[in-house]
């Protein structure tokens, strides 16, 4: 049934859309352009600069059919499998923690998602570089940490990173997976304890730092061939500073597309909040502090601009260079992603929960570094992460909840749904 969702939300588009987003302007500026000149250079690809600002990996790949001949409609449709594989990964991980027609509904909203559905539309690095990341996010949480769990890892790092250098935060669930499984992780919290991770050895820890070392290298060489963190041609434009309000900005995001999931949930979220009042009051107030920190207006010359929410937040007012909107919807942000790990910790899943929130908070850390703050950055991982998050605080003892996070998933994908519209096809069915 997904498969079928998104080939009618994709494949249209591709063979009879006009290049009418943002995705397609990149393409067209970016991506094809690289595809093709890697495609004439074969087999011997010059890396040292190209028109874009990422890893070569996805190029180099798409490279190859470009090069027997393969056109545009056919390159983008090979690309869109990255997509489609994104959505069913996302539901096969929910479905394994809240059974499958629960995993279904909460991989909608991605489904949904308008960086997804135009991202696999048109050539770009983002949502091979989200299916990557993902997968990893998910071996560091359910496997166990043995041996072959680490060489994965060690395997999907470097091909992260060969798609797009700010996977870097991938690091952070690698090394979370590698503490948990070590003699660290007997100080971590009860609910963390897993027995997947028995028996402890500090050989686990060891072997994660060592998965981290071929990605390393990896980066440290194409910066080497680059000159810096990217290719030249776009450095102006990606390196040109810090944006320390990415993590509010993508807690903001987190806060309000869980708001609409957990809606249904209330009777659960309030239960939560009530039995651990005062560390959510402490994390909602420290969540509120840090996300007043940082400017936060919309400005396209600080890079704060790209994407629906930051015309929202342009939309309402701003008190000393801070928005109202992004400030306090970072705050309710922290308190859900509290609340969810805790659901999740009742029922002694506490350990993948905090990996996968270990991977999300690496990620809006590691986005500081990119002075373009646009909401495609963020949004599929938060949402990949929100599914991850609500599944786990589902099993056979709480049946209502299971049934309220179905309905609350059906709000937040027709939320998602109503965006793509507006953002995806009516542009280029106009």
């Amino acid at each position: 049934m997904l498969a079928l969702l998104f080939a009618l939300a994709v494949l249209p588009v591709i063979l009879f859309g006009s290049d009418s987003t943002s995705e397609a302007s990149d393409e067209a500026a970016a991506h094809l352009p690289t595809v093709m000149q890697f495609a004439a250079q074969l087999p011997t690809p010059d890396l040292h600069d190209y028109p874009s600002a990422t890893g070569p990996g996805y190029h180099l790949l798409m490279a190859i059919p470009a090069r027997l001949g393969v056109g545009v409609h056919g390159l983008r449709i090979i690309g869109s499998l990255a997509g489609l594989a994104l959505v069913l990964l996302v539901w096969r991980m929910a479905a394994r923690a809240a059974g499958p027609v629960v995993g279904l509904a909460l991989a909608l909203p991605l489904l949904c998602s308008t960086y997804i559905l135009s991202g696999s539309a048109w050539l770009t690095t983002d949502v091979l570089s989200v299916l990557i990341g993902s997968a990893m996010v998910a071996v560091s949480a359910w496997w166990m940490p043995t041996t072959r769990t680490f060489l994965t890892l060690a395997v999907l790092f470097v091909a992260a990173l060969a798609v797009r250098q700010t996977n870097v935060f991938l690091a952070a669930p690698v090394l979370a997976a590698g503490i948990l499984g070590s003699p660290l992780g007997r100080s971590a919290s009860d609910a963390e304890q897993w027995s997947g991770d028995e028996p402890r050895s500090w050989s686990r820890l060891a072997a994660a730092c060592f998965a981290l070392v071929p990605g390393a290298l990896l980066l440290l060489a194409l910066m080497k061939l680059w000159g810096g963190l990217m290719p030249a041609t776009f450095r102006s434009m990606h390196d040109n500073g810090l944006s320390p309000v990415a993590p509010a900005y993508g807690m903001a995001l987190m806060g309000t597309w869980a708001s609409i999931a957990l809606l249904p949930l209330m009777p659960e979220v309030a239960q939560t909040v009530r039995r651990h009042w005062l560390g959510l009051g402490v994390i909602a107030l420290l969540g509120f502090v840090a996300a007043a920190v940082a400017e936060s207006t919309w400005s396209v010359e600080q890079g704060r601009w790209g994407g629906a929410y930051w015309m929202i937040v342009k939309a309402f007012p701003s008190i000393g260079g801070r928005s109202i909107v992004i400030v306090s919807a970072a705050a309710v942000g922290v308190v859900l992603a509290a609340v969810l790990w805790i659901r999740a910790a009742e029922i002694r899943r506490g350990r993948q929960a905090t990996i996968v929130l270990v991977a999300l908070l690496a990620l809006m850390v590691v986005q500081v570094g990119n002075s373009q703050v646009w909401q495609r950055y963020f949004d599929p991982a938060v949402l990949v992460s929100l599914a991850w998050l609500v599944s786990l605080g589902i099993d056979r003892t709480r049946p209502h909840s299971a049934g309220r996070a179905v309905l609350g998933a059906l709000l937040l994908a027709g939320a998602q749904a109503t965006i793509s519209t507006l953002d995806y096809l009516l542009p280029v069915f106009s």
